[in-house]
């Protein structure tokens, strides 16, 4: 195929796609990469390799081709547009074997071990300076080497995927390959057609096939006439699976005309969530892998039986896909039956609906008697904990297995975590969060809010943090829920009062470029970030001459914060502009929520309240000469001028009462001037409490109440705050 100058990678997170972009932008390649679920550091590497990494759908410039992650189907909404463009839309498998047509590919292809034995063998390769490219499935675990890399030179080096069928477009050199076994049963329906699709791949491949020796695998290969076979030796026990991916490396760099001999293989890194040792106590041991495959299970744990035999195996395990669990749900059993004691933890979906015949409960069913009564399935990581308590005394000793796939990743390096903080679970948060954030982000304990908010009030927060991106506010929040830490969104920190107090979890607050950035779009539109302060919306839509958006100048706070609030002023509301926004929801993902279908009344917003608001579509009223827009916003602000007060405030503290305004009622009241301490109303608008210097929350809070029970008694009205409590219901302080 004819080499394009531009690509748009969808689904750009999966460790299918990331090297791919990692290996095309090395090609000279233009890369933008999307992706709803990126990790750190995988996204900074990205941006460090010069790839545009999206926070939307939409690169900059129109690509040559877009390539989709086999999770991303040919109907989704995220493909439509670019086929209606006539622009070429690929799998990842398909593009990749069109553009390495011309290439010398060593393709490695197995049912197991095929990220571990394409890792080692780059780099072994590595070692003795032979020059390739190569493209692994995951990452090393020390991060030494990018799992995407371009070389001139013509070898590539890379594992071939069979679970999506586009293994059929792939024509090898040479192809190592290392076992075969039935698996990704959604697009198998049988045994015998994997063992087809690898017979084929022999019959394609144009020069040398490696298979173990004695194996099914190296019968096929014999049947390939004019091509050059070759063998390594296994170790038939299964515990074993480290010495047979090494003979595989060494029979490949012999197929490579390169000798291997000498590399001092102790020295290998290893492969992330390949048998990772997360935790290495006397008495407990926390190992985490990748296995989901029956197979893969039984290498795994009895490995871990022979390395500690006298400690008892705590295995925790996550099925992957419910096509799998279902097919393999008695050899899942039998392999599992090798645990002491089993935790289990729901079904990973990936794309799969649910289908309660591939559920981690019908897998309990085949388990025997003696694992069955005991064994829980579990979906609050606290309660894991609870379970299994910190490390055992020297009268008990255990090693924690975390095995399978999905969410099981956070749920090994949090226990990990908990362990080595004794079971502290705001100083296992911190330790969690370690190497999961980006230099971009700040974190930070006890750090004092008074400051941070336009009342100037309030204690410190336990934990503080600025994300430098969604994946670290992601991975703040998913920290927050695994280990029950209470966590409250802070913008400018208007209409909001900190508690003497403090805040007792995490106080997130988006500020930096990634969430000020205010975009210009087509149809007399913005892409506004939350962090965005409301000021610089408006005066970033009179520059461009649109209209609407006026009203903004007078409210001191972000997006974000007026998403929250549905914040408004002189008549207009926030939600007036929105034509979507984009949300970071409860589950860890991110959706794209028309404005229409948001559930939005006065001064709320469920969805903002449920999730966190990453950016919004505003929409202006049309388009005006940016003169006649200055006057309009020098007109309401003369307005608020004359009308709100310039100190310290939360701005309004109370909702307005139907067909009557609290600072009307306020002030009829005689409590003008009132004073708390540090704190009083107003003089020029009696629904602002003003900070005159020294002023506490509890003084705020004590002038509330005492507004609020004038008020009921001369009116018999009840004034409701409008002001957030951070961390409290009010009910908790008003009489």
């Amino acid at each position: 195929m004819k080499s394009p100058k531009r690509v748009l990678l969808l689904g750009a997170g999966g460790m299918g796609m990331a090297p791919l972009a990692l290996y095309l932008q090395g090609a000279g390649i233009q890369v933008e990469a999307y992706d709803d679920r990126f990790s750190e550091p995988l996204r900074t590497n990205l941006e460090k390799a010069g790839i545009n990494v999206l926070c939307e759908p939409t690169p900059i410039m129109n690509p040559d081709c877009v390539i989709r992650s086999s999770a991303i189907p040919q109907d989704s909404k995220l493909v439509k547009p670019w086929l209606a463009l006539d622009v070429p839309v690929f799998r990842r498998g398909e593009f990749l074997a069109r553009f390495t047509s011309k290439k010398k590919v060593l393709a490695v292809v197995g049912s197991h071990g095929k990220t571990t034995t394409v890792g080692m063998l780059c780099w072994a390769l590595r070692q003795v300076d032979f020059s390739c490219s190569y493209l692994i499935g995951g990452v090393y675990a020390d991060s030494q080497f990018p799992p995407g890399h371009f070389e001139k030179n013509n070898w590539l080096v890379l594992e071939i995927d069979e679970s999506d069928g586009t293994i059929e477009f792939f024509k090898p050199t040479i192809t190592l390959a290392l076992n075969c076994e039935w698996d990704h049963v959604d697009f198998y329906d049988s045994r015998e057609s994997i063992e087809e699709t690898f017979k084929q791949l022999f019959a394609r491949t144009t020069s040398n096939i490696i298979t173990p020796i004695g194996s099914e695998l190296s019968r096929w290969a014999e049947l390939e006439k004019g091509k050059k076979k070759s063998n390594f030796e296994i170790n038939c026990d299964l515990a074993h699976y480290y010495d047979n991916n090494l003979a595989a490396v060494l029979a490949a760099g012999d197929a490579l005309g390169v000798d291997l001999s000498e590399v001092n293989f102790e020295e290998f890194p290893g492969i992330a969530r390949r048998q990772s040792i997360l935790h290495q106590g006397e008495n407990r041991s926390i190992i985490e892998d990748y296995a989901h495959h029956p197979t893969e299970i039984h290498a795994f744990l009895s490995q871990r039986r022979l390395l500690l035999p006298a400690h008892s195996l705590q295995v925790v395990f996550q099925p992957h896909r419910f096509s799998r669990t279902q097919a393999l749900a008695e050899k899942f059993a039998e392999e599992l039956a090798q645990a002491d004691d089993l935790h289990l933890l729901p079904t990973y979906a990936a794309f799969e609906k649910f289908d309660p015949s591939g559920s981690v409960e019908n897998l309990i069913g085949y388990l025997p008697p003696r694992l069955r009564k005991r064994t829980n399935v579990f979906s609050d990581f606290s309660q894991l904990c609870d379970v299994l308590g910190v490390c055992p005394d020297h009268k008990h000793r255990d090693q924690v297995l975390f095995v399978g796939a999905g969410d099981l990743e956070k749920w090994a390096h949090a226990f990990a975590a908990w362990e080595k903080t004794g079971g502290q679970k705001l100083e296992a948060f911190s330790y969690y969060l370690s190497d999961k954030l980006s230099v971009k982000t700040l974190l930070k304990g006890y750090e004092p809010l008074a400051k941070k908010t336009t009342i100037g009030v309030g204690g410190l927060a336990r934990w503080y943090a600025e994300p430098g991106n969604s994946e670290d506010l992601r991975s703040l929040v998913e920290a927050c829920n695994l280990f029950n830490i209470p966590r409250a969104m802070m913008g400018r920190g208007s209409n909001l009062i900190v508690p003497d107090d403090g805040f007792g979890g995490l106080v997130i607050r988006l500020r930096g470029n990634f969430w000020n950035e205010i975009t210009y779009r087509s149809e007399n539109s913005l892409v506004v970030g939350a962090g965005a302060k409301l000021k610089e919306i408006c005066r970033f839509a009179c520059s461009e001459g649109l209209k609407g958006f006026e009203f903004l100048e007078g409210i001191p706070g972000t997006l974000g914060g007026a998403l929250r609030m549905n914040a408004g002023a002189m008549g207009w509301e926030t939600f007036d502009l929105v034509e979507w926004v984009s949300f970071l929801l409860p589950d860890g993902t991110i959706k794209e929520i028309p404005g229409t279908d948001l559930n939005v009344g006065y001064r709320y917003c469920r969805e903002a309240f449920d999730g966190i608001a990453l950016r919004a579509k505003l929409k202006s009223e049309g388009k005006s000469d940016h003169r006649a827009i200055r006057k309009v916003i020098d007109k309401l602000a003369k307005k608020r001028r004359a009308s709100q007060p310039k100190e310290a405030s939360a701005g309004c503290i109370f909702r307005n009462p139907e067909e009557v305004s609290a600072g009307w009622l306020i002030e009829q009241s005689g409590l003008k001037g009132e004073c708390e301490g540090g704190a009083v109303v107003s003089d020029q608008h009696a629904n602002f409490i003003l900070n005159q210097g020294g002023a506490t929350a509890d003084d705020v809070i004590s002038l509330i109440n005492r507004v609020r029970e004038r008020i009921r008694e001369s009116n018999g009205l009840i004034l409701e705050p409008e002001v957030t409590l951070m961390g409290k219901s009010w009910n908790e302080y008003l009489s």
